[in-house]
């Protein structure tokens, strides 16, 4: 449950076997949306508890009983945290565990390095209130930073009108290389750079557009920073509005990208990376991840593209109902809340 979308998502697995994401539940909350001294705004709050809910009875609905439940950014810098917690829980139904900085870093780092083959650099992922770097060696979490530049806190703070002014966003790229000034990591960046989150995978899904390609899936593509730049333009030309007409950024997405894309050029510039690869799995995948490669620590997959061969086969090796009852056990349900897809 974070700044801006909810997600659930839902794996079946054997341990030590195959797994297969079966469901998938998307809601935008925009739940950091106004937030201030006082804390989460009483709407946001209702919009969190409807979402809240309405996951709550799909696990009822489906039976799933194995439930992980997570919130970042949004309810970890709330003042009135304890009251959006209480919203949160669906009238006591979910166990909602409030992830600190560093170990909301780690399971996005999971997430992306259980399912590329990147070996050393960085992991970057915008979300909607903060930002997280990991730095990774030799496929293992070297440090984890998190910062409060998310896209739906930048979009609030520096560019909150139906259009984009040269000032606002020259005042974000600004704020934005003060605050990863204090990443020593970035400075010092080597190997490759891997984006995950919402914010990004919209960048990818909108530069393979531009480009005509007609993957619709972002993992495994790559932004240039050339390209980053171009789309940045194409969006601070129109106002609100009419962003969503370019192709592969969503409607409920258009006000905050513009402000997303700009951070993350800040930081391929601040990394001297010239290109950033597109992760699709993140959090919420590495939370499975912890639960699926228990009691591994830390949990990661020897062999990613042989794991991932293994679960295309499995996914399409043809099962009898009564067969796939006995080797699958009950669904985990996981849901979620990225402070950013």
């Amino acid at each position: 449950m974070g700044s801006n979308t909810f997600r659930l998502v839902v794996f079946r697995y054997r341990p030590g076997g195959p797994f297969q994401l079966v469901d998938e539940i998307r809601e935008v909350v925009r739940l950091s949306a106004g937030a201030g001294p006082a804390g989460l705004r009483a709407d946001a709050i209702a919009r969190a508890s409807r979402a809240s809910r309405l996951y709550a009875a799909f696990c009822r609905s489906a039976g799933l009983e194995d439930v992980v439940a997570v919130a970042t950014s949004a309810v970890r810098d709330a003042r009135n945290q304890d009251q959006a917690l209480v919203a949160l829980t669906a009238g006591g139904e979910l166990r909602v565990r409030v992830l600190p900085e560093g170990e909301e870093a780690r399971y996005g780092y999971l997430g992306a390095i259980n399912s590329t083959t990147l070996r050393d650099g960085h992991v970057l992922d915008v979300g909607g209130g903060s930002l997280q770097v990991a730095k990774v060696v030799g496929r293992e979490l070297d440090s984890a930073v998190s910062r409060p530049l998310g896209a739906v806190r930048m979009t609030e703070a520096f560019l909150p009108g139906a259009t984009a002014s040269r000032s606002g966003m020259k005042g974000l790229r600004a704020h934005v290389a003060e605050q990863l000034a204090r990443i020593p990591s970035l400075g010092r960046h080597e190997g490759r750079l891997v984006g995950i989150g919402g914010t990004i995978r919209t960048l990818a899904a909108m530069n393979l557009k531009a480009s005509g390609n007609p993957i619709s899936d972002p993992h495994g593509s790559v932004i240039t920073a050339g390209a980053l730049d171009e789309l940045i333009k194409r969006m601070a030309a129109l106002p609100v509005a009419e962003r969503s007409g370019l192709p592969g950024l969503k409607q409920d997405r258009a006000d905050i990208t513009l402000a997303g894309a700009i951070t993350v050029a800040a930081v391929m510039e601040r990394a001297g990376a010239d290109r950033l690869e597109v992760c699709s799995q993140g959090l919420r995948e590495g939370v499975f991840y912890e639960r699926f490669l228990a009691p591994a620590d830390p949990p990661l997959v020897t062999d990613v593209r042989r794991s991932s061969v293994r679960n295309v086969a499995a996914a399409a090796k043809p099962q009898a109902p009564a067969m796939a009852a006995r080797s699958m056990p009950r669904p985990v349900w996981l849901a979620c809340m990225p402070v950013s897809p």
